[in-house]
């Protein structure tokens, strides 16, 4: 059975989404991943704030819109760093993004570090669908990798709408912050164990979803 081993933000969601779905994708790994125009839009804008917010560089073309939004971030104080990939293994510890030994992985925007205050962003260029969850992860895997910070300060930048999910976090109440991570992982690991992959219905079925094999697939009732 191929290993289960690390987990993303992206990963627990497929999972809870519908773990037969995950198992397929994930770890099977039989469906090929295959990037559409909106990830690579997304890809570009990404690396065109990461190039703002490093060098200073303007927005390039069909991006002017948000060239304010740019300048209003780059202007914030402290160390600024882009696009950071943050992953720690099963001891909360600083690991390497591909390590053998990786856990949790997780990416941060923007992040700046002034003193004991971060401020952690995320760029999106889909429709709003705030997920505090999300910030609460970037949150964490910035307190392990900077053990100096007290306090997180995390939001979404919704690009389309320019509107803004803010959320603080201390610390102080990391343990509290992993508890419903934990709770799925354990979830995760325990369907590997006994290699149970339960589908569980949902919209996808009606021919959204890539696993074409599934026994739903095609026959989820909208009452």
């Amino acid at each position: 059975m191929p290993e289960f081993k690390a987990w993303s933000f992206s990963s627990r969601e497929m999972f809870n989404t519908c773990p037969r779905q995950f198992h397929e994708i994930r770890i099977l790994k039989s469906i090929p991943y295959v990037q559409n125009e909106h990830a690579l839009w997304g890809e570009r804008v990404h690396k065109a704030f990461e190039a703002a917010m490093l060098h200073g560089t303007p927005l390039p073309h069909g991006m002017e819109m948000w060239q304010r939004v740019a300048g209003q971030f780059g202007g914030l104080t402290g160390e600024v760093s882009a696009e950071q990939r943050m992953a720690i293994d099963a001891n909360f510890q600083p690991t390497e993004y591909f390590a053998k030994n990786v856990w949790c992985r997780g990416d941060v925007d923007a992040l700046w570090v002034n003193g004991k205050v971060a401020k952690a962003v995320d760029w999106k260029t889909g429709k709003r669908k705030p997920n505090s969850d999300q910030l609460a992860l970037m949150a964490l895997l910035v307190f392990h990798h900077h053990p100096e910070i007290e306090e997180v300060r995390t939001m979404f930048v919704w690009l389309k709408t320019y509107e803004q999910d803010r959320k603080t976090y201390y610390r102080k109440d990391i343990g509290k912050m992993w508890e419903p991570f934990l709770h799925d992982v354990k979830r995760m690991m325990l369907a590997h164990e006994k290699d149970e992959w339960i589908p569980k219905t949902s919209g996808l079925c009606n021919g959204w979803c890539q696993v074409k094999t599934c026994e739903f697939q095609g026959k989820r009732r909208n009452w």
